[in-house]
């Protein structure tokens, strides 16, 4: 009897026979779920590139506007973001030009401008934000652009929806006079905040 256990045993070791029914059945799920991972993981990075080329190409076009910056100009500077990132959820911006005194050591908002919802930032905002903010000289101004995007993996693995934010920021490419905020659209600089 316990030489038949043990033939039977050696037959088993060397027997390299299987059925793949079961192999598939073990293997798929496994694979069926790195390939769905793989994808949504790419999405989500192409989804973030997206982002981020939209948020330098807003901005650098903020920083060649010599005009006026209007409400309705801020508002086809959201529908270009929404058209550039082609994303089925709602999207927000931020523009807020900021100036740094060098005699106080602090960053003042200008004006501060948004769309979609973001909120508009103030001084002591900004200069909560202190330790984001690159180094200026003295009456330096910047343009900070904001943007928010929201992503929703498409297929369920365990990754939750989540929000992309990027923070650019640039310098007025002509003169720091360039970007002024002017709600009534009349082309009169008295009106304008600069």
């Amino acid at each position: 009897m316990l030489g038949k256990v043990r033939s039977y045993l050696r037959r088993f070791r060397r027997d390299d026979e299987g059925s793949i029914a079961v192999e598939a059945i073990l293997v798929f799920p496994l694979l069926f779920w790195s390939v769905l991972a793989t994808f949504v993981y790419f999405d989500a990075f192409r989804s973030q590139s997206n982002n981020v080329k939209a948020a330098y190409t807003i901005s650098d076009a903020l920083s060649r506007e010599t005009g006026y910056i209007t409400p309705e100009y801020l508002t086809s500077l959201y529908r270009l973001h929404e058209g550039l990132t082609t994303s089925n959820h709602n999207t927000k911006i931020r523009v807020t030009i900021i100036r740094y005194d060098a005699d106080q050591d602090k960053y003042n908002v200008v004006w501060s401008q948004q769309r979609g919802g973001a909120g508009r930032l103030n001084t002591p905002m900004v200069e909560a934000m202190r330790d984001q903010l690159p180094v200026m000289p003295d009456n330096e101004i910047l343009i900070l652009y904001q943007n928010w995007i929201v992503y929703e993996p498409i297929f369920s693995i365990g990754l939750e929806a989540f929000t992309f934010e990027n923070m650019v920021f640039t310098r007025p490419r002509f003169t720091p006079e360039q970007l002024c905020w002017n709600s009534e659209n009349d082309g009169n600089y008295t009106t304008a905040t600069c």
